[in-house]
This record gives C-alpha cells, sequence and structure tokens, in this order.
C-alpha cells in the first residue's frame, strides 16, 4: 500500500493545493485525494506533478509497513 507525501512536498515549498491543482485539470476534491492518499494519479499525472514540484514521482509516495 503506497502512502502520500504529497503535503509534505507542497509545505516544503509553501505551496497550497489550490496553488496547482488546476494546473492538472482535476477538481479540487480529486487533487485533495492525491494528497490525502484516498486515490492515485495515473502515471502520466504523477510523473507530471513530481516534475512541477521539483522532485522524483518516489519523493511523493512511499510503501506503507516496508
Amino acid at each position: 500500500m503506497l502512502k502520500a507525501k504529497i503535503r509534505v512536498k507542497l509545505a516544503e515549498l509553501e505551496l497550497q493545493q489550490k496553488d496547482i491543482y488546476g494546473e492538472f485539470k482535476v477538481s479540487q476534491k480529486t487533487f485533495s485525494n492525491w494528497v490525502t492518499g484516498h486515490s492515485r494519479p495515473n502515471l502520466e499525472q504523477a510523473f507530471k506533478l513530481a516534475k512541477r514540484l521539483g522532485c522524483r514521482v518516489d519523493d511523493l509516495w512511499e510503501l506503507k509497513g516496508e
């Protein structure tokens, strides 16, 4: 199971969800679900999000219990 670390990266960059969710052409609710780990973006969106936040995809999620 994956644990989202998007919230941590947003905080490091002093960004809020509202600052960037529109760039991904998704609703605020969908982006919020990515941040909380209730859902995940598709692979292409995950890479775009990582690029936008200046990190790697694996910086945004980690395996729970590993």
